[in-house]
């Protein structure tokens, strides 16, 4: 994990490239965020991240120690595992299937029985998002592991050891979808979203601090599933002529994004705090600003005419 001032170049890297370019790219404006990284893993198939209305999401950091067992647990929804420390086997149910993912690799679950065990010498350090989790409910690796499915060469359930969570970040993404916005919504309306993740590409987990007074300018992001723990904050995009607030987000709440363009900005006097599971982007280290490729953030798009530059 790793703490630093991460859209400060951000906003330089901006700044000259509007320049030169004379696109007219808005960069972020108001005191610098300070950005917390968790890591960041290669996609190692394609797959969906589904979150539907009436459940919430969550993001976690694990290490599970030398010679631990999850047991077998429950995915209700999708399951993304990134590993960024040593190795994992993992068991599913569907299909039977065994792999291990090795550190610097993610796969996404589908709905289903699942098992981790790390049978190397090191303890492993993974990443999770789970979605569609009950209300009030726990997530898949909390509580007590459940029955082994009936897979010819799986060994038996397991007693639980060595798990440990460090960070935990839970919301309820209602608001999102019973706000108005368009072109990001699910196929049955605004019940569902699915998030398709490309096999390849990188995926990462980090929290923005962010503070009164800051703005994004207009910006577009990979696909990403994000979780708001305190302050409020509010997304812009042009409507009818005009410029619109059309989402608004409290500590608790969450949203689930596809590729889009808009504006954001933090709203009142009081600081904001974002944690974002990301998918989608160019494999490698990462790289804030790549213009026409961005890596998670894309700082290169000129406002449309019915909104300002910024917001303050």
């Amino acid at each position: 994990m790793r703490k630093l001032l991460g859209l400060v170049s951000i906003c330089a890297l901006v700044g000259v490239a509007a320049g030169v370019n004379g696109a007219g790219a808005t960069p972020p404006s108001g005191p610098p965020p300070e950005v917390t990284e968790y890591g960041r893993a290669q996609q190692a198939e394609a797959g969906n991240v589904v979150a539907s209305e009436g459940y919430d999401v969550q993001h976690t950091t694990y290490t599970l120690a030398a010679g631990g067992d999850t047991g077998w647990r429950n995915g209700p929804g999708s399951t993304t595992l990134a590993v960024t420390k040593g190795a994992l086997k993992i068991e599913q149910a569907a299909g039977c299937a065994t792999r291990v993912l090795t550190a610097g690799l993610a796969i996404v679950l589908p709905a289903g029985k699942f098992r981790l065990q790390n049978t190397g010498g090191e303890a492993a350090e993974l990443l999770a998002n789970f979605t569609n989790l009950p209300k009030g409910g726990g997530a898949p690796l909390d509580g007590s592991a459940e029955s082994a499915p009936a897979c010819a060469g799986f060994a038996a359930a397991a007693v639980p050891n060595g798990l440990s969570a460090a960070k935990t970040f839970r919301g309820d993404p209602t608001a999102y979808y019973r706000q108005v916005h368009a072109g990001h919504h699910g196929s049955d309306g605004y019940a569902s979203s699915e998030l398709p993740v490309e096999s390849g590409k990188d995926a990462t987990m980090m929290t923005f601090a962010l503070q009164p007074g800051f703005s994004t300018g207009w910006f577009a992001h990979t696909p990403h599933v994000a979780i708001i723990t305190k302050g409020t904050w509010a997304f812009f995009e042009a409507r009818d002529g005009k410029c619109e607030k059309v989402e608004e987000y409290r500590a608790g709440d969450a949203w689930v994004h596809p590729v889009h363009r808009h504006m954001g900005a933090v709203q009142g006097n009081e600081p904001v705090e974002i944690t974002v599971f990301g998918f989608n982007m160019t494999h490698g280290e990462p790289k804030p600003v790549l213009g026409s490729q961005p890596d998670h953030l894309d700082f290169f798009h000129a406002p449309p005419s019915e909104c300002p530059t910024q917001l303050r």
